[in-house]
């Protein structure tokens, strides 16, 4: 149970310190005295998402401390922490930059395990529990807990995920291999079209040599024959005058010895002159004009620039790189079916464990109608009816195969309806601490909170509340904030939170209240600012009537 609880500089508070008892403790005072901040500090030593927003304004960090005891040892050494008694201190440090701190038996922690051993602390039911009681989602976690089958859809849950996380990596799969197949084909018609063309090493430089020399046959032979004639074939040829000026060289050496090396040029250059005109004649002779040559080159030429154009210049290289992709490519049939399988196997499981939830709620709800009803009747409710109506889901979710809907009927004679439907304010109010009464888990020495859960009623009904919390404090330690004298009277402890201005500051005080001072604050509630003697001594009869 919380012993003692020590708020720094969060929000309004600039330091309060609440030393808790045993049984029913109860929080009042003024609409914005500070009461419900009370109720978020502990929101925070119970995990909570904490802001910087909250650090009260000029101050670098607020502090929530809280001491609390209980036998959770066991939780401790399952998140790595020293339990050395049964009280459990716990300090959340919230810094002005974001930073947060968890300490826990003054050894560092974090929130996901501040979060993980809170429930064994301490339950906060606040107002906008009567919001989500009547959502379905909220209903069927309620019916869980009361079946004791959280275990169980938290495995539905995750045989869901796993499922569909199993479907998603198919669906890539089967869009991957949609891709790769338009992929081969692709490849498939560029390798055919290289293929079917057959392409040459070098072939479209060899074509684009012979093309020119089709193209201009004629100037070529011409050339040709023309060196021809000139070096060797014609009177005055090259060739001839080179023959007579190497004879006349010869001659005249036998006068000068010093004209062989020129004799011997002369020979030489005639010798290169004939093999020269000897080359051109032959080249002449093979020169050969060929139209159907002609435009046989020009085609193939064309289709080899078009397929360049497409796949660039060395179009062997691309046909390699095509092939070897291709080669790469596997379409992972084998890596479907295993898929297939898998997504098999966890749907069978997924549906077994499924249908034995579905049936331990469905086999728990009688019960848990028959609680709920005798509790509401014991708040005030005599005529009311209570009943969770199941659908089927198809196919199953996150949650399972069920929908729940509680179904109520307030009043005698009417129908059953949806609770969202019928219920009041005041009726949420009793129908949510009805089922907390019956589903709070067992633990020794937890504190609940509530926190203004009479809201919207008033009268007998709020005394039934009273006494309802009254009667729960037999087994766990009670928190509860509160407007309503009557429901006030039935704590056993009672502190006032008030909101004072000192020097120029906001802060909010908390006070224990007992005698006369606590009367005074129970006409208060009760009557405003009208307080009579009358009034006086009908509280001290109210009070005297809960002991």
């Amino acid at each position: 149970m919380l012993r003692f609880l020590r708020v720094r500089n969060f929000a309004l508070i600039d330091q309060l310190e609440i030393h808790f008892e045993d049984a029913f403790n109860l929080l009042s005072g003024e609409t914005g005295a500070g009461k419900s901040i009370v109720v978020d500090a502990l929101g925070l030593i119970a995990g909570s998402k904490a802001s910087s927003d909250t650090i009260r304004t000029g101050e670098s960090k607020a502090i929530v401390e809280a001491v609390f005891e209980a036998d959770v040892a066991s939780r401790l050494e399952r998140l790595g922490l020293d339990a050395e008694s049964s009280e459990v201190i716990i300090r959340r440090e919230i810094a002005s930059d974001g930073r947060n701190r968890v300490f826990i038996n003054n050894q560092p922690s974090t929130v996901s395990a501040l979060r993980e051993l809170a429930p064994s602390l301490l339950d906060i039911h606040g107002q906008h529990d009567q919001q989500t009681l009547i959502e379905s989602s909220s209903q069927l976690d309620l019916v869980d807990v009361f079946a004791g089958a959280t275990e169980l859809a938290a495995r539905v849950q995750q045989l869901d995920e796993a499922l569909q996380k199993t479907e998603a990596e198919l669906a890539e799969l089967v869009a991957d291999h949609a891709r790769k197949v338009e992929r081969l084909d692709l490849l498939r018609f560029q390798r055919d079209e290289i293929e079917k063309a057959n392409p040459k090493p070098g072939e479209t430089e060899t074509a684009h040599q012979q093309l020119a020399v089709l193209s201009h046959a004629t100037k070529l032979l011409d050339a040709a024959t023309r060196g021809y004639e000139q070096l060797y074939e014609s009177d005055e040829s090259v060739s001839s005058a080179l023959a007579q000026t190497e004879r006349a060289l010869r001659d005249a050496t036998q006068y000068d010895k010093r004209l062989e090396p020129l004799a011997a040029q002369a020979e030489s250059a005639l010798i290169q002159v004939q093999d020269l005109a000897a080359g051109l004649r032959d080249y002449a002779g093979r020169i050969e004009a060929n139209p159907q040559e002609l435009e046989r080159l020009q085609s193939r030429l064309a289709e080899l620039e078009r397929l360049h154009r497409k796949y660039g210049p060395d179009l062997l290289g691309h046909l390699d790189r095509v092939n070897g992709e291709m080669d790469s490519m596997g379409l992972a049939e084998a890596q479907k079916d295993k898929l297939l399988q898998h997504i098999a196997s966890l749907r069978e499981d997924y549906n077994k464990v499924a249908q034995t939830l579905s049936r331990k709620r469905r086999a728990a709800s009688t019960k848990l109608e028959t609680q709920v009803v005798r509790e509401l009747k014991s708040l005030a409710m005599p005529n009311v009816r209570f009943q969770v109506q199941w659908s089927d889901i198809t196919p199953g979710r996150a949650r399972g195969i069920d929908r729940a809907d509680f179904m109520i009927s307030a009043n005698l004679g009417e129908d059953l309806r949806l609770l969202e439907k019928v219920a009041s304010g005041g009726e949420l109010s009793r129908i949510m601490l009805a089922l907390r009464t019956v589903l709070v888990v067992d633990e020794a020495l937890k504190t609940l909170v509530f926190d203004e859960v009479d809201a919207g009623v008033g009268g007998k009904a709020a005394e039934t509340i009273g006494q309802k919390l009254q009667e729960l404090s037999q087994r766990y330690q009670i928190l509860c904030v509160t407007h309503l004298a009557q429901i006030a009277a039935c704590a056993e402890h009672h502190y006032r939170i008030e909101k004072l201005v000192l020097d120029g500051r906001t802060v909010t005080r908390v006070e224990p209240l007992t005698g006369e001072s606590r009367v005074d604050e129970l006409v208060r509630m009760m009557s405003g600012s009208r307080v009579t003697d009358a009034a006086r001594q009908h509280i001290r009869e109210m009070l005297a009537s809960r002991r």
